[in-house]
């Protein structure tokens, strides 16, 4: 398995607090069938600003103590952008923001209210670059959780969504674990990863059965192996097309109507 979305690296931001701690967390990752990782400690002005230098340098010393305690697991560097005009002024190159440096793909989030109207001329931007946005736990955004085809909307724009497996496991609260449902019964969740900021966090493949339960053994594994391992490889990346999310029709809906 592929994990495109983690916080392992220590002391850059609400992620890992110790080279100790990162190490926990990647054997519990090993154990649970995940082989590559990569690094994604946010960019969030004005909160988690660590630069491109700092990064590499840290994921450098973790690299040597992983390659010390012979762990079979690869690690990328990456970032989650906070998707701002702002990030530009801690990172002037796009591409030293990209899962791999210089890669394809972009991992971003949004705040978790009211996605802002900026999002959609920044994407525009980014895919004029030759970057496809990764919009990172799309299920926690009160828009989608309000509206899950906004996610069709996004897909329609060119970009990934990917899906946190905590929230499949109701970890982030059954709102959050019922949108997650709906986007992949509807195709409108490309990748899940683990998001993983702690040794208690749940490492991926702890909810591969979950998954499987939902969309079935074969789309299971491409959600969490075929799509991002063409991520970390700057491939395309296939996805099916996405269903409309018709949500069903109950009395209390009927009551209200009629009201």
């Amino acid at each position: 398995m592929v994990d495109i979305h983690s916080h392992i690296l220590p002391l850059l931001d609400d992620g890992s607090r110790a080279l100790e701690e990162s190490i926990v967390m990647l054997q519990k990752s090993i154990a649970s069938g995940v082989d590559a990782i990569v690094a994604t400690p946010h960019l969030y002005p004005g909160r988690y600003v660590a630069s491109t230098l700092d990064r590499d340098q840290v994921l450098s010393e973790l690299l040597d103590e992983v390659h010390q305690q012979q762990l079979h697991i690869e690690i990328f560097p990456g970032r989650e952008c906070f998707f701002a005009p702002e990030m530009y002024d801690y990172e002037k190159d796009i591409g030293k923001l990209t899962i791999t440096d210089n890669g394809k793909y972009l991992l971003i989030e949004s705040p978790l209210g009211e996605i802002p109207q900026y999002v959609d001329q920044m994407i525009f931007d980014l895919q004029i670059r030759g970057v496809t946005p990764v919009i990172a736990h799309a299920e926690r955004y009160h828009d989608v959780i309000e509206n899950p085809n906004l996610a069709h909307k996004y897909i329609q724009m060119g970009c990934l969504i990917q899906i946190n497996v905590g929230s499949l496991l109701g970890e982030s609260g059954s709102d959050i674990q019922r949108t997650a449902k709906i986007l992949l019964e509807h195709r409108m969740g490309h990748i899940v990863a683990s998001d993983i900021h702690t040794h208690m966090s749940t490492p991926l493949g702890k909810g591969f059965e979950t998954l499987t339960e939902i969309v079935g053994e074969e789309e299971g594994l491409r959600l969490v192996e075929e799509r991002p391992r063409s991520v970390i490889k700057n491939l395309p990346v296939q996805c099916p097309d996405p269903l409309e999310y018709r949500p069903k029709k109950s009395f209390r809906n009927l009551w209200g109507l009629l009201q």
